[in-house]
């Protein structure tokens, strides 16, 4: 019979989740990952793009988890013309998330973590005095009770974990995007080229997107804004028309679904013996939904804190604390900055896209940069000007 009682039980084995294990089991620490797939990576739920040295900066690139290699970055515009920015302005990959997440799982196992799948963790277990104790999940219809010192929460969007820990995670609609995601086969794409389709004609609040991959296949996907989001306008509807129109040729391997939270941290990040890594703290980028290094970076400093707490229990608070400092250091101002940069970006209409990308053409290829199509954002609509330093000054 398995053992009930750990030093640290994470829920949810994404990339938070599995480089907390990493991290706590490697400090020499007993650890329980929980997940309810039933397989590990799978299935993928995000585009699976990475920039390049923001991915080196947590753990060095595997040549199996490349599905393609990124330097060239083009904005399709509602008008279908094509805005190619300069070459190696972005330089990343397109991940094979299930095979990244596999061998991730596979080293938080060889250093010491247990990992159990197709458990679904349901409530949080407290003591008489109302102390997080341990968790209670489900198993082939058979509930399961688990003990530890400290609990972290990776399992996802509004995560039900830290909810019953009295953390408000519910989203406003218009913080979270529902999103959809074809990964395709039988289309023939620049290996090298990451498109993004803008404009509300695609997505409106958000944006479509092409990722390529190896052997003709790609990820196409695209999310909207949940305030444009009803039972006669969902994510699926928009995506099916894209493919129709832009893809026809394309043969759907599989569909995936999901919430990406585009709004800010989550203010509290820990909660008595409770941590939130990944998109359970709403650690993703508001503007692009860019969310797999955020989660990398928060789970590997959850799960070293978390190994320490559990040597010092009596500074686990201090730790904490320290955690959440850490995150709002690196993650907290600019996630600001991008939210309140991505109202002001969604103002913009297709015509406006349009006559800005056809401005930004005239340009030759090699000056095609970031600050050029903000140049000429500010040149066709000055009040964005004025958006943009609210939004850095907090105003």
């Amino acid at each position: 019979m398995m053992e009930q009682t750990w030093d640290i039980i994470i829920v949810g084995g994404g990339p938070g989740g599995l480089f907390a294990a990493l991290e706590a089991a490697r400090a020499g620490k007993k650890v329980l990952l929980l997940e309810r797939k039933r397989e590990m990576g799978v299935p993928v739920r995000c585009g699976e793009a990475v920039g390049k040295e923001d991915f080196a900066n947590y753990v060095e690139m595997e040549p199996r988890w490349i599905g393609a290699e990124i330097n060239t970055f083009i904005m399709v515009l509602p008008n279908g013309k094509e805005v190619m920015l300069k070459r190696d302005l972005y330089s990343g990959y397109v991940l094979n998330r299930d095979l990244f997440e596999y061998d991730v799982a596979a080293r938080a196992a060889d250093a010491g973590a247990t990992i159990k799948m197709r458990s679904n963790v349901v409530s949080l277990i407290r003591d008489a005095g109302g102390n997080i104790t341990g968790v209670r999940a489900m198993e082939l219809g058979r509930e399961r009770e688990y003990y530890a010192s400290v609990i972290i929460a990776a399992d996802g969007v509004e995560s039900r974990i830290a909810r019953q820990a009295g953390i408000a995670t519910a989203l406003k609609p218009q913080d979270i995007e529902p999103c959809v995601q074809a990964t395709v086969s039988g289309v023939s794409l620049p290996e090298q080229a990451l498109y993004l389709y803008v404009g509300t004609c695609y997505a409106p609040g958000g944006y479509a997107w092409v990722f390529p991959k190896a052997n003709n296949c790609a990820n196409i996907g695209l999310g909207i804004n949940g305030k444009y989001s009803d039972k006669n306008n969902t994510a699926r509807l928009y995506l099916d028309r894209f493919l129709e129109k832009h893809f026809p040729q394309a043969s759907v391997q599989r569909y995936t679904t999901g919430g990406v939270p585009v709004s800010m941290n989550l203010k509290t990040l820990a909660k008595d013996n409770l941590m939130i890594v990944g998109d359970a703290g709403r650690m993703v980028n508001p503007l692009n939904g860019g969310g797999i290094t955020h989660a990398i970076s928060s789970g590997k400093k959850a799960g070293k804190l978390a190994a320490t707490a559990c040597d010092s229990p009596n500074k686990m608070k201090d730790l904490f604390a320290r955690y959440e400092k850490e995150i709002a250091r690196e993650f907290g101002k600019n996630h600001e900055h991008q939210y309140r940069i991505k109202d002001v970006v969604y103002q913009l209409k297709d015509e406006d896209y349009d006559r800005i990308g056809d401005e930004i053409l005239k340009i030759d290829v090699s000056k095609r940069s970031f600050l050029t199509i903000f140049k000429h954002v500010v040149k066709h609509k000055p009040e964005f000007i004025i958006d943009v330093v609210k939004a850095y000054s907090g105003i």
